[in-house]
């Protein structure tokens, strides 16, 4: 699970509200609440998996399809608002999961990175990976052009030493360019 700062799911949540127009008015009032006690943002985890067996909140916007005010605690569905506050204020240090139903979810790359989501891990992996492969190729075509400037200088001594001008004029050349692409 990926640590998400409070901060980052307090922007979020703000600007989410400030965005959309929520399909159940108790949605509101829910994510209101989790914005005004950090210790309980502390422990709202985003996720796009079911979570039927914990503690799962579903809010939707007018413009979704899904229910708009869901939790499951255990297996027990709730559409309720005072169950809903009921269990938030009980159990303010259990781990919270929230998924949120808008339109162009999957591009909104703010939400994307709160999501508790293997695939978004595997996407950062995956940039990871290319940046060092980036700086690994970097470091080989410096050792090379340094494996090249070293070579052409050594022929060129060779061409001194054999006086052959016509070949110290073409390495000479060519260790200008390898040296003015440093």
């Amino acid at each position: 699970m990926r640590w998400v700062s409070c901060l980052e799911k307090r922007n979020f949540l703000t600007s989410f509200l400030q965005t959309y127009r929520l399909k159940h008015p108790d949605a509101r009032f829910v994510l209101k609440y989790l914005l005004q006690h950090s210790h309980l943002l502390q422990n709202v985890h985003f996720t796009e998996t079911e979570q039927k067996q914990a503690r799962w909140l579903i809010i939707s916007t007018a413009m979704a399809e899904e229910e708009g005010l869901v939790f499951y605690r255990r297996g027990q569905k709730s559409t309720n608002l005072s169950a809903i506050m009921g269990d938030l204020a009980l159990h303010p240090n259990e781990p919270l999961y929230l998924t949120l139903h808008f339109p162009g979810k999957t591009r909104d790359f703010s939400y994307l990175r709160l999501i508790d989501h293997r695939a978004f891990e595997n996407v950062r992996r995956y940039e990871l990976h290319e940046k060092m492969a980036k700086a690994a190729e970097q470091v080989l075509d410096e050792a090379l052009k340094r494996y090249e400037v070293s070579r052409l200088k050594m022929q060129i001594d060779q061409a001194l030493d054999r006086k052959d001008m016509v070949l110290f004029q073409q390495l000479t050349e060519q260790l200008k360019k390898y040296e003015g692409q440093s």
